[in-house]
């Protein structure tokens, strides 16, 4: 979308038996900023115009996937062509309302709440630096969203999403830094891409305020024209009001092939720590890990990264696991895409003291294009918690199997507006009563993006 310098004055009200809402593409397709929620581009690399460009049905990228094959080698995708006459400073503003009905607001199995409320998400992008296909950029993104109660405002709150990304091209060298921030105050760990509540925080079962910080610094470094180096670092914080935070420190290396323009291969390592503020002592942890990026065809592309995982509790004993990262997306047309994501990684409880959770996700993600105006959407996710001890003397026999379901579909009225209707299943089957929930979630949806 062209930025344009306008000064518009947005009226929006709503009445109570009219409850008007709007549309989260918004956040979605203008907002799509962080690592972790990028597609695969030309050099596999995350750019500022790729992330502004994309919908975000994209599927993530695995962590410390694969960056880019050598300038000598073109890879086939759908992305445009670099444009000369391209603006180095891009900005985008838009406004969302959400009136949702809920009928279990706290995911609770035992008291189950329902009420209507009201979300309002202003939000903006900027972005300086070069259009699509180019490395050298800076990028920030922020959403907020406030919730407002009918009849529990205890519950009202407002959640920050930020993402601010820079990166730069040497030559031979690219590096880049970004920091992600989400200040959260409900039952979900909402993102730049899906703050309707789709992925709901199963691991503390009801709503709690966390402030969630990323930091991330990425590098490339060519050797040889089918030969290059790529590096992650980063640095992760969970920081609960009430529950146990955690903190983990982690940095990978990996040697990369391009086997062909269409397929990279990559292999590396992965060593961190996970320290938390219950009762277990720091763990630590290597992995090994093979990657590849596949460009199957113009309408096919895949990311891959599986491996093993080695993790030694600072209370004693170890642990052996598999992790694995995908991500794939297929446009049979132009007008539609199917993407899948999934993942499998060890985290730490917040509401398990001496607790840690090897956590399995996938996810599917249907959008198409009718009649030019009508956008209909499908997401489908499972996630899988499997509950070990991370110190001696503690046990707990608690297995969760997370499953979420949201069909969408939404009308362009104009070109800068938009209205909509979504409607949300999640449900968790929990070994411990406690955790266990379901809830429905009916939205409508507007939005005003310039």
């Amino acid at each position: 979308m062209p930025a344009r310098r306008k000064c518009l004055t947005i009226a929006l009200f709503l009445r109570r038996n009219l409850r008007a809402a709007s549309n989260l593409a918004f956040a979605a397709s203008l907002f799509l900023g962080t690592l972790n929620l990028l597609p695969l581009n030309t050099r596999g690399q995350t750019t500022e115009a790729a992330t502004t460009a994309t919908s975000a049905t994209e599927p993530p990228l695995p962590a410390g996937a694969i960056s880019r094959p050598s300038r000598d080698v073109q890879v086939e995708t759908n992305a445009n062509p670099i444009n000369e006459n391209f603006r180095r400073f891009r900005y985008n503003v838009g406004v969302t309302v959400r009136e949702v009905y809920d009928d279990n607001i706290n995911i609770s199995s035992t008291n189950r709440v329902s009420d209507f409320y009201t979300v309002i998400e202003p939000g903006i992008h900027l972005g300086f630096g070069d259009s699509a296909g180019g490395f050298n950029y800076l990028t920030f993104d922020y959403v907020a969203s406030a919730y407002f109660f009918a009849d529990h405002s205890e519950r009202d709150t407002v959640e920050h999403l930020v993402h601010l990304a820079a990166q730069h091209d040497f030559g031979r060298l690219v590096l880049g830094l970004s920091q992600d921030v989400r200040i959260l105050g409900g039952t979900s760990i909402s993102s730049l891409s899906n703050t309707t509540g789709a992925q709901a925080n199963i691991d503390v079962g009801g709503a709690s305020r966390v402030n969630i910080y990323t930091t991330t610094l990425t590098g490339t470094y060519d050797l040889t024209g089918k030969l290059f180096l790529s590096g992650q670092a980063s640095y992760d914080i969970s920081d609960y009001e009430t529950l146990i935070s955690s903190r983990v420190a982690s940095a990978n290396l990996f040697i990369n092939y391009v086997y062909s323009p269409k397929l990279v291969i990559g292999l590396g390592a992965t060593g961190g720590v996970n320290s938390s503020d219950g009762p277990a002592s720091d763990e630590t942890f290597e992995q090994m890990n093979v990657r590849a990026n596949y460009i199957v065809s113009g309408k096919i592309s895949l990311s891959l990264s599986a491996g093993l995982e080695f993790r030694q509790f600072g209370g004693g004993g170890d642990s052996v696991s598999p992790v694995y990262e995908i991500a794939g997306t297929y446009r049979p047309f132009e007008n539609m895409m199917i993407t899948i994501a999934g993942s499998r990684r060890t985290n730490s409880s917040a509401s398990l003291a001496g607790q840690d959770y090897s956590e399995t996700t996938i996810s599917l993600t249907f959008s198409q294009r009718l009649f030019s105006r009508v956008n209909l959407g499908l997401g489908i996710g499972y996630t899988n918690s499997e509950y070990l001890s991370a110190t001696t003397g503690t046990s707990t026999a608690r297995s969760d199997d997370y499953f979420y379901i949201e069909p969408s579909i939404d009308l362009d009225v104009t070109r800068y507006w938009s209205i909509g209707f979504y409607y949300l299943y999640r449900q968790d089957s929990s070994t411990l009563a406690l955790f266990s929930f379901y809830d429905n979630q009916f939205g409508v949806r507007s939005s005003l993006t310039f």
